[in-house]
């Protein structure tokens, strides 16, 4: 899908258009998370739902997700998905087009059933229409997983009575409380490979196992870390197959440190690698694009390698983790609202290199120390 975005909340310029694997990276309140949030709402099914010239309809969608900005005269933001558009401006809420599966969807899902299509009326027909949109909708609902998820964590097993009372929490953060409660009811037992831990989800105590040290800790002793991600892992695994969908996630580097980062966007990629998911990332961390460049480069030495190579690169990365270049999208957000599409062609990278403003300042740093301790030396020579 594509989506432009004009004077809105933090963001004044974006085009947008997501691939299997699209990363927003910048710094805080540029207005990731804005761009991500409007991804989750043109992907749900109720959003499908609005018809023309429900602006207020679309302001409830905002509010779920707490970017309802004001709309200024030259705000607009427009979604392109399918056959439809929608148009969004102050007091507009615009549609074009129709969104699949279409009239000649609904014929064709009702190839071999007892029912003659020319027969119907238009009304029933018009009915069909809507039933089948929306089923098709609500198959491919957008998983949100919020930088917040760290505070479930905290009541991990009260989730449902959190949910339940009238806590001022944001609707998005209450979906994803929900998912999370599913997830811990369908995956009792949750094995997470790259921390070397085993969760055990129960009505009573969730436990975990950390392997190395061989020995069970109480949930809530977790390391922060640890509480960030179980409750990731937990809803993205439940998440990927069936339909295709949108799997977002804000900040997956939260609390970890590098090594962690890289093995956890390895893990998740190997696993998209089989489902029918597209996945959104949030980001700080220039680790997070650096990891999918390495995921490239790997795809482009192992199509060019002969049998003995295609061993060694193996041995490196792991095949179900190697992604095309074509198949990435990396934008750069930045303190002035403008979002940037920063995909290298002639390196086929992420452009990741020209972002870690954080190293270059360092090693500037630690260049002008050395040359002002070699002019000290050579002035005691």
């Amino acid at each position: 899908m594509r989506i432009v975005i004009h004077n809105f909340g933090p963001i004044k310029e974006a085009d947008i258009e997501t691939k299997r694997y699209t990363v927003f990276i910048g710094q805080t309140s540029t207005g990731k998370s804005v761009a991500a949030k409007l991804i989750s709402i043109a992907n749900d099914a109720d959003f499908f739902m609005l018809e023309e010239g429900d602006f207020k309809g679309f302001g409830s969608f905002l509010a779920q997700y707490s970017i309802d900005f004001p709309f200024h005269d030259d705000t607009e933001i427009v979604f392109f998905r399918d056959k439809a558009t929608w148009t969004i401006r102050k007091d507009v809420f615009h549609i074009e087009g129709e969104m699949d599966p279409g009239w000649e969807g609904i014929k064709a899902q009702m190839q071999g059933k007892e029912m003659d299509w020319e027969s119907l009326t238009d009304f029933q027909k018009k009915m069909m229409y809507m039933t089948a949109k929306q089923s098709y909708a609500s198959s491919t609902n957008p998983i949100y997983i919020p930088a917040e998820r760290i505070l479930l964590s905290i009541f991990t097993n009260s989730i449902y009575s959190l949910l339940s009372n009238d806590m001022t929490i944001p609707e998005s953060i209450k979906r994803f409380g929900t998912l999370y409660g599913i997830a811990r009811d369908r995956n009792k037992d949750l094995t997470i490979d790259f921390m070397n831990i085993k969760v055990r989800f129960s009505k009573e105590q969730d436990t975990i196992h950390i392997d190395n040290d061989d020995v069970d800790i109480d949930f809530k002793q977790a390391s922060s870390g640890m509480q960030s991600v179980i409750p990731l892992w937990a809803v993205f695994n439940d998440s990927l197959y069936g339909f295709r969908r949108y799997i977002i996630i804000e900040e997956p580097e939260l609390n970890l440190f590098p090594t962690l980062q890289v093995m956890l966007v390895n893990k998740m990629v190997e696993h998209l690698k089989t489902a029918l998911a597209n996945l959104v990332i949030t980001t700080h961390s220039p680790y997070i694009l650096s990891v999918f460049d390495n995921l490239i480069y790997a795809k482009d030495v192992y199509d060019r390698a002969d049998a003995e190579r295609k061993e060694k690169v193996a041995a490196l990365v792991n095949p179900d983790a190697m992604i095309s270049y074509d198949d990435i999208a990396a934008y750069s957000f930045d303190d002035r609202g403008i979002v940037t599409f920063i995909n290298d062609p002639e390196t086929r990278s992420t452009g990741a290199y020209a972002l870690d403003a954080a190293s270059n300042e360092t090693a500037n740093v630690f260049n002008e120390l050395l040359a002002i301790d070699r002019s000290a030396e050579e002035r005691f020579q």
